[in-house]
């Protein structure tokens, strides 16, 4: 591995452990409830690990290669080294690897005393480092390629298996990922990572790290989705389907296997920034479209289903059933206010006279305050395309819905000028909604407004 690439590999993981990852995590089961620390320093790398049990530290600087069995350091970049260091039950070994014009110098304390380095500092060496590639990032570059070379994507991914650290496991899939990979090879590690890696963080990372190959065909777009869904987190899930949604490379076949992922998002925050960015980064099918509005319905929030539902409205040739959906969603909002808002912008497109009766039922059903009913009779009134069946329909449904006559006599001076226009049979609609008005003053305004 290149010096710059181990840098920047142990920089994340600094970075990562510091905010996302419990010391389980690095060293093993065998770290439960113990500290982690690391550091980063004019090209050296160190991190310490302790309990009560046992003291586990490993500081090192330069390219380390080792043996095929990764039983030796076979050799480290000039001017390199390594220095491990570990107490377990009282007992303190430690040993020093340095590169010295190409050549290995390797001390080998036990306590203060200095020993040979062979046997015992030799035998150590190799039972340690066994530990040591496997909770950390070190050769991971030459050990992913040294698999690779002997049993391919397979024999890199069981190697995958026996760590327990997620962050190694998710470095060395990164690298494997690199490479040249079969589909059935995609889904292999797909799978792997989604069952084998428990942190939300490191799943997402690798299903980002390669995303066009895993939804390139039906086999791998499965065990991407299966995966994707098998994150717990709605901040990590939703990272994956932004990133999925500015890749203009995506078909709709694809787009409908990923709403699949969204149906487990149970935020609504997230949920609503998710069919948001859809709507507005995609051109989509009536289907998607549809189920984009069915997802919407299981945002709680009625806020967040509002930006949704007003989102959708500036999407160009919404289809009838798309409407339909939309309606449905519209009616489960509660708030007076957000419902408002979105019927409002509803008001700016044409609808056919069976969306219109739906939309006028929604607001004579669920819109309880005068003041918002009021409002959106009095948009819909700017409206110059309505026709007279139409308007009779909001005089009717106006005068049932509103109780207050300074709203109501609001709402009938709206319409006044074009019903003077009008049929005999809008004129009669409206004089028979003024007859609603029991205050004398909003009654005798009202039908001053069409003489």
């Amino acid at each position: 591995m290149q010096l710059k690439n181990l840098k920047n590999l142990f920089v994340g993981f600094l970075l990562s452990i510091s905010f996302l990852i419990s010391p389980s995590e690095i060293i093993g089961q065998t770290t439960i409830n113990g500290n982690f620390h690391s550091k980063n320093s004019d090209g050296t790398k160190t991190y310490t690990y302790n309990n009560s049990k046992q003291k586990f530290s490993i500081e090192y600087e330069g390219e380390i290669t080792l043996s095929n069995d990764d039983k030796e350091i076979t050799s480290i970049s000039n001017n390199g080294f390594i220095e491990i260091r570990k107490t377990r039950f009282g007992k303190r070994r430690r040993l020093i690897i340095e590169s010295e014009g190409g050549t290995l110098v390797h001390k080998y304390f036990i306590g203060s005393k200095e020993l040979p380095f062979n046997p015992d500092g030799k035998k150590w060496l190799a039972e340690i480092l066994q530990e040591v590639v496997r909770t950390t990032t070190i050769a991971a570059q030459s050990r992913v390629d040294r698999f690779y070379k002997r049993g391919g994507a397979k024999a890199v991914m069981n190697e995958v298996r026996s760590m327990d650290s997620d962050y190694v496991k998710s470095a060395y899939i990164k690298i494997l990922l690199k490479k040249n990979l079969k589909n059935s090879d995609l889904i292999s590690v797909i799978e792997t990572a989604g069952n084998s890696i428990k942190s939300d963080h490191y799943v997402s990372q690798i299903s980002k790290s390669n995303q066009k190959a895993f939804l390139a065909t039906d086999g791998t777009r499965t065990a991407y989705i299966k995966s994707a869904s098998s994150i717990g987190s709605d901040h990590y899930r939703s990272q994956i389907l932004k990133t999925v949604i500015n890749d203009s490379d995506i078909n709709d076949k694809q787009m409908a296997s990923l709403l699949d992922i969204t149906k487990s998002i149970k935020s609504g925050h997230y949920l609503s920034q998710i069919l948001s960015s859809i709507m507005e980064k995609r051109q989509l099918n009536k289907q998607n479209m549809n189920t984009i509005m069915l997802l919407s319905r299981q945002i709680k929030s009625d806020h967040y289903k509002s930006q949704v539902l007003r989102k959708a409205l500036k999407k160009e040739n919404l289809s009838q059933g798309n409407y339909e959906a939309f309606l449905s969603t519209l009616s489960e909002i509660k708030s007076d206010h957000n419902r408002s808002q979105v019927i409002n912008d509803l008001m700016k497109n044409d609808m056919d006279n069976a969306s219109f009766s739906k939309l006028l039922n929604i607001v004579n059903q669920n819109i309880g305050s005068d003041h918002y009913a009021a409002n959106i009779y009095k948009k819909i009134a700017k409206n110059k395309n309505i026709s007279d069946a139409q308007l009779i329909q909001i005089l009717e449904s106006a005068s049932s819905n509103i109780s207050s006559g300074y709203s109501l006599s609001s709402v009938l001076t709206a319409y006044s000028g074009r019903v003077k226009k009008s049929s005999q049979k809008v004129k009669d609609a409206y004089r028979k909604a003024a007859k609603t008005i029991k205050s004398e003053t909003y009654y005798g305004r009202v039908l001053r407004a069409i003489e």
